[in-house]
């Protein structure tokens, strides 16, 4: 496998991760995340989000819930940039 082969699958499996986040955010729904997950109450110029990062950020786990949200997205994450990146 070539350096560009490599760049490649390492670079698909970043988009890849962030249309993972994108489907649990929407599927998950902001009413629960809001329930389930504490976001920073402070905003300044430096921290403010655009639209796409508040629908991607969910915050620090609060409830069982959110734990077990953020425990089954790290782990599609994981197993489908394994795949991407090392399988043939």
């Amino acid at each position: 496998m070539t350096e560009l082969d490599q760049v490649v699958r390492i670079l698909s499996a970043f988009f890849t991760a962030l249309v993972i986040i994108y489907i649990i955010a929407k599927f998950v729904g902001e009413k629960r995340k809001a329930t389930w997950f504490k976001k920073r109450t402070k905003s300044t110029i430096f921290t403010r989000r655009g639209v796409l990062g508040e629908t991607w950020h969910f915050g620090v786990p609060c409830k069982w819930q959110g734990f077990v949200v953020s425990f089954l997205m790290f782990s599609i994450i994981g197993v489908v940039s394994y795949f991407m990146i090392f399988a043939v």
